[in-house]
């Protein structure tokens, strides 16, 4: 009895004490201003208000690290956070601090590579006790430990190049004090250096009534709360709406069916009193009306309405279709089927895949984000661009789990045009691609996804609005730019639990690529659907046991048959609703590393191989494709090569580089794409511009040339060598930012008139008298274009050095011809992309003899012929 009374005593003890030191952590937190949560707030934007913070060094057993620490480190550090909280949260000397953005874009770059605490005292009041309250952010920038009132509730990391899997959503609940003060505080690990640390995009406290989604979308409420309810979405931009109706009885909430899509658990599902929703939500609706149901339970039946009677060769058609059949989920090919089945001019037989799509509003929040707002559509779509000028048959087929049925047969006529058609290896030149035309293509970067000031890569699609993406591929094309690589994913995961296709990103993906179509620039489609997603562990994918898949490990991915049935199924829905697009260059299945090869490479290459081969099975377009990285590409099948070496250290620079990779790949006798040539991989040392710092310039954020050196030198070489593609460092949007597309306009402009596939061209080497000039040269019948490259202007000596190049005087450069004659030379500006001089010449020996002008950066010349001698 003594023993328990004891210990009743004691737990009482350490009650009291525990409070007291709750209580003493809020009142140390100094004289800050306390935060008020009103009883009218639905949620507090916290980037609008002081936080406070302290900063202190990390304790890493390798100071430099650039994309990442190891596994071990982030676990010590992790017990770190936990043990430093007592003694931060007494510690004098707290500064004030905005959040939303990266630190320097804040003010405080001094924060980069840190450890930086954060806090923020705030007041719940007691009449909102029994709402859910919660901590939100879009990402955080590299870890994050959360503590509530001295309460550690969790950890968040992000793999920054590695997609954004969901927000930060800490649910605060079990810890607040109704009624009274409260602190929070975060403890921020900027751990990796190759971007800047911060909270990041949008930050809010919010309260919602508890609730758990049903099997078919549902918001099932508990039983004791009474309505009627608003569903507040977006982040608080929109209301949950079925018509003029807003406001829902918590049955009506209950029964609601929508897909896993529409409502965005990404942006904050929240229920509240009808009355206060009114008051404080944005003026948006998400209309359940104008939402395509995703399961159907009528008999089957398919039309196919009128078509056309006649369009144009390359001509995106789509097929009108009407559909009624039984299915639980309209993204799954075994339970609703339907396909388009041609006959060409020339007796071939195609077969086409319809998709399943929403269509949607785009709708701007602020400068940089945007909503998608349901849009009511026929959900059945099917696209065909015919590529044969004739008359052509089809009829489409339709299967649920009851049979099978299809239309009448129907005809169209098609007819010549002036497009350009598809891209394919060229069969004069395979160095090169060309159109179904016989027109050229030569890639004119930069490269690289469009990101806004915190670099949110593959997460929600609200952060890159089309908007900015559109005006962003406007001002390429403007310039010359006709090339983009990026990954199909960008704006967040396609494929997810349960085997749907989420439409936000769909849509947003299907914009981009018709842009560009419009636009004239050719997308190097990297599908990358495992890649860039096992970082978060196998329980983030659909493929996963914990999501209702079949793996268990990550080398089931590439092995389990039901789990290459799902990624199939992702592939066909891509194809069917992209692959009629011209502005798709290549398939390049398999980027980078995969985390499959830990256990086996062979396994992953065969995984690769048999995607690819999916792929050209359902792809009746024929894109050509490329297979891994590297040589093994052609070994397997593929049509070009993807260069894996691609970027270049401190003693190397952009045109040395693609020396050695001619000297490397140029033997395989096709087109070369180096998708990131151009680009920086450097650990710079302590100097002026700060302390040592790993990939110092590869992101673009530090990047303060006074040119887009790079990107100017390997458009020049890649064109030079004969690579398919150049000029493609994925800092496009800095270098669009800068307004440096000037160097893309210059090479545009240049090859204006000129075809790479129809002429064949030779590299070959100018003679140049001065050894500091470096000179190449492609040759064909009757004309040599020539480059000349002072070796000192370069991204470290001219552009992080500053230095500038010396200016190279009285130089000559011999040019070799295939006949002798009388030339006309054109001195080019590299810049402008204008001739500057014209000259004549008589040829010697089939060489041609030029005074150069002063060179400190470069020049470009066309030596044409024009007549030959008798």
């Amino acid at each position: 009895m003594y023993i328990r009374r004891l210990f009743v005593r004691s737990g009482m003890i350490m009650v009291v004490l525990l409070v007291n030191v709750i209580a003493f952590c809020i009142e140390a937190a100094g004289g800050s201003e306390i935060l008020q949560f009103g009883n009218d707030k639905l949620m507090l934007d916290l980037r609008q208000t002081d936080w406070e913070y302290l900063d202190k060094d990390p304790q890493w057993t390798n100071k430099v690290a650039g994309f990442g620490r190891s596994a071990a480190d982030m676990k010590r550090d992790a017990e770190s956070a936990k043990s430093e909280y007592e003694t931060v949260s007494k510690a004098e000397g707290w500064k004030p601090i905005r959040v939303g953005y990266r630190w320097e874009k804040m003010g405080h770059p001094e924060l980069n590579d840190k450890v930086t605490w954060l806090r923020l005292k705030f007041n719940i009041p007691a009449a909102l006790k029994g709402y859910q309250m919660g901590f939100f952010c879009t990402a955080v920038d590299d870890a994050a430990d959360f503590f509530i009132n001295g309460v550690h509730l969790g950890r968040k990391m992000y793999v920054w190049g590695a997609r954004v899997p969901e927000p930060v959503n800490i649910d605060l609940t079990s810890q607040i004090r109704f009624g009274a003060d409260n602190l929070l505080m975060v403890r921020i690990n900027d751990s990796a250096q190759a971007r800047g640390g911060g909270v990041l995009g949008r930050v809010f406290l919010y309260r919602t009534f508890p609730y758990i989604r049903t099997g078919r979308g549902g918001i099932a409420l508990h039983d004791e709360i009474t309505g009627p309810f608003s569903v507040v979405l977006h982040l608080g931009d929109a209301l949950l709406a079925r018509g003029q109706q807003v406001a829902f009885a918590s049955g009506e909430l209950r029964a609601i069916e929508v897909p896993p899509y529409i409502l965005r658990d990404d942006e904050l599902i929240l229920v509240f009193p009808a009355e206060i929703a009114a008051k404080a939500a944005g003026s948006h609706r998400v209309q359940l009306d104008e939402v395509c149901p995703t399961r159907d339970e009528r008999p089957l039946s398919v039309r196919c309405d009128k078509l056309p009677a006649r369009v144009e060769q390359f001509e995106l058609l789509t097929i009108p279709i009407e559909l009624a059949g039984t299915y639980d989920n309209s993204f799954d090919p075994r339970q609703i089927n339907i396909q388009a089945v041609l006959e060409t001019p020339s007796g071939r037989t195609e077969k086409v895949a319809t998709f399943f799509w929403q269509d949607f509003t785009s709708v701007a929040i602020g400068d940089d984000e945007e909503i998608l707002l349901p849009k009511k559509c026929n959900p059945w779509r099917l696209y065909y661009r015919p590529r044969e000028v004739g008359v052509h048959k089809f009829h489409v087929l339709a299967q649920d789990k009851t049979g099978v049925c299809r239309t009448p047969d129907q005809k169209f006529e098609v007819t010549d045009s002036r497009r350009k058609g598809f891209l394919h290896v060229s069969k004069n030149d395979p160095r090169f691609f060309e159109f179904d035309n016989g027109e050229s293509y030569f890639g004119i970067g930069p490269s690289g996804w469009f990101r806004d000031a915190n670099y949110i890569f593959g997460g929600n699609p609200r952060h890159i609005s089309t908007r900015k993406l559109d005006e962003y591929y406007r001002r390429k094309a403007e310039a010359g730019s006709n090339y983009d690589y990026c990954l199909a994913e960008f704006f967040g995961r396609l494929y997810t639990k349960g085997g749907y296709i989420d439409q936000h990103v769909a849509w947003k993906c299907e914009h981009r690529l018709r842009i560009l179509e419009e636009l004239g620039i050719y997308w190097v489609t990297c599908y990358d659907d495992l890649c860039r997603s096992t970082c978060y562990g196998l329980d983030t994918l659909p493929y996963s046991e914990a999501q209702g898949g079949p793996c268990r490990s990550i080398a089931e991915l590439y092995v389990n048959e039901r789990a290459l049935e799902m990624q199939r199924d992702h592939l066909r829905y891509f194809v069917a609703r992209m692959s009629d697009s011209p502005a798709l260059l290549v398939w390049a299945i398999g980027d980078e590393g995969q985390a499959g090869s830990a256990f086996s490479r062979l396994m992953v290459r065969s995984w690769i191989k048999e995607l690819q081969n999916y792929v050209k099975t359902i792809d009746v377009y024929q894109h050509p494709h490329i297979m891994c990285e590297g040589p093994r590409s052609i070994a397997e099948g593929g049509d070009a090569i993807i260069i894996p070496d691609w970027y270049f250290h401190k003693d190397v620079d952009a045109v040395t580089l693609s020396l050695e990779l001619d000297q490397k790949y140029g033997q395989f006798n096709c087109p070369l794409i180096n998708p990131e040539g151009g680009m920086v991989e450097w650990t710079k040392p302590a100097d002026a511009y700060g302390p040592k710092r790993a990939l110092y310039y590869l992101t673009g954020e530090r990047w303060t040339f006074s040119e887009a050196i790079s990107f100017h030198n390997h458009l020049w070489i890649s064109l030079f060598l004969k690579n398919a593609v150049g000029g493609t460092e994925w800092m496009g949007a800095f270098i669009v930012q800068r307004n440096q597309m000037c160097h893309a306009t210059a090479i545009r402009n240049y090859l204006a008139g000129e075809s790479l596939t129809r002429s064949h061209w030779e590299m070959a080497s100018p003679v140049i008298s001065h050894a500091d000039l470096r000179g190449f040269c492609l040759q064909s019948e009757g004309k040599s274009l020539v480059w000349v490259q002072n070796r000192f202007y370069t991204w470290l000596e001219a552009g992080h050095q500053g230095k500038a190049p010396p200016k190279i005087t009285d130089a000559r450069v011999t040019i070799p011809v295939k006949k002798d004659g009388n030339y006309r030379i054109e001195l080019w500006d590299t810049r402008s992309g204008s001739v500057i001089k014209t000259s004549t010449a008589r040829s010697t020996d089939k060489t041609v003899s030029y005074a150069l002008p002063s060179i400190d950066k470069d020049v470009a010349m066309k030596v044409i012929l024009v007549d030959q001698a008798g």
